[in-house]
């Protein structure tokens, strides 16, 4: 299985797209990072024996999630492309395959999230809670299997663990999501949360550059999800 793929590439950015349950950055585990396979490649391609280019990225998903990461090539670009995330002037649209159609088909979920470090789980609690950070997210039923539903999400905030502690909290946990609830896991060590599209402006330029990410082959389940056509 392949662990990454580039999908977008030029001298101050580069935007990967993560297909294994593999950190983003280098993370106490020790486990071999997207960033640290990246650096590699792009030391290679330019021929340094030992340490490598800047590279860094500019957000995170999960570790067992998949799709579009951003990366700065350049400290410039990097502070540039952190600006535009606080700005939320960078979009970003995942897809998770759950295993419960929602209700109602599209929504909204306001909850406040406690994150437990230790076992690194999130609970998610009632909006408005003492403890815990305020997590919004909008949700549209895009789609359906014999047996599990496409879920578009767009989040208003990034917390961690956001998009599977607050579908759990619904009960539509994520397909192969044992930690949230889910029936089984993934024989891919996924789950089925992919960073499917991300807009962003370049560092540079300033051109309005838009990427998709096409889905983890190791899942052949999201062959079920049809694209709805541009309208």
């Amino acid at each position: 299985m392949d662990s990454y793929a580039i999908l977008y590439e030029d001298e101050d950015i580069l935007v990967a797209n993560k297909l294994s349950p593999m950190p983003v950055q280098p993370e106490k585990s020790g486990d071999r990072s997207l960033q640290d396979a990246l650096r590699e490649d792009l030391a290679d391609r330019a021929g340094l024996v030992a340490g490598g280019p800047l590279l860094e990225a500019a957000h995170r998903i999960d570790r067992r999630a998949s799709g579009a990461v951003a990366f700065a090539k350049t400290h410039i670009a990097l502070s540039t492309l952190e600006a535009a995330f606080r700005a939320k002037r960078v979009e970003k649209s995942y897809l998770a395959c759950v295993e419960r159609e929602p209700e109602p088909r599209i929504g909204r979920l306001e909850h406040n999230l406690a994150w437990d470090k230790r076992r690194n789980v999130v609970r998610a609690l009632p909006a408005g809670s003492a403890s815990g950070k305020g997590a919004v997210l909008e949700y549209e039923l895009v789609g359906r299997s014999d047996r599990y539903f496409f879920v578009a999400v767009r989040l208003e905030t990034g917390r961690h663990h956001q998009i599977r502690a607050q579908l759990a909290a619904i009960g539509c946990p994520i397909r192969g999501d044992l930690k949230y609830g889910a029936r089984r896991s993934s024989p891919s060590g996924l789950i089925m949360l992919h960073a499917r599209k991300i807009i962003l402006d370049q560092p540079r330029t300033d051109e309005r550059l838009e990427i998709l990410a096409p889905f983890p082959e190791a899942e052949p389940l999201w062959a079920a999800y049809a694209e709805p056509e541009p309208s």
